[in-house]
């Protein structure tokens, strides 16, 4: 590689790791607002909007693709007994390979009574069923006290893929595991 390559490719690195980094608490739904919005909740994005020119740098390739009915969300604030305040997370392409984001303004969802959840137990798909108040509280701690989080669970990302009923009330919600 020439000189002005590897100036060109470490710039670009470090431009990209500096975005990274500056996720702030504001980002997370802790700044000036209230983080939780009166709004109901609002159809899933199409998917069009899923293969949205993503930020970051890396070589990709094509978007992911959410099976029809799913989205994927990031909390905003610990989620309330019955109740998950969460932005919309779309794919970015990093140096390492697609990972979702939480974008936008906050949206409020209610659980269904005989909502489904799922935690990752680790890389892949792998997850365990818990009862939504675990899910709940393991979200909470990944929120506010990572160290809190026990084996074979970790923080890994804080998104969540959820499907929602006729009512619009999420109905599953599985934890996305992140490396």
């Amino acid at each position: 590689m020439r000189p002005t390559q590897r100036l060109i490719s470490t710039f670009a690195l470090v431009a990209t790791l500096g975005g990274l980094a500056a996720c702030g608490p504001e980002d997370a739904g802790y700044g000036g607002g209230s983080g939780a919005t009166a709004e109901p909740p609002q159809k899933p994005a199409s998917s069009e909007d899923a293969g949205a020119k993503p930020e970051g740098s890396g070589d990709c390739g094509t978007p992911p693709k959410l099976p029809a009915g799913h989205r994927r969300v990031e909390p905003a604030v610990p989620p309330a007994k019955g109740s998950l305040s969460a932005k919309d997370a779309v794919p970015v392409c990093t140096p390492n390979d697609w990972i979702y984001h939480g974008q936008g303004k906050a949206k409020y969802y209610l659980f269904a009574q005989d909502v489904k959840a799922e935690l990752a137990t680790g890389s892949g798909t792998s997850a365990k069923s818990v009862p939504v108040g675990e899910l709940w509280m393991h979200a909470g701690d990944c929120m506010t006290n990572p160290g809190a989080v026990k084996a074979p669970y970790s923080c890994s990302g804080n998104i969540y893929d959820i499907t929602l009923d006729s009512q619009g009330e999420i109905n599953h919600i599985k934890e996305i595991w992140h490396p």
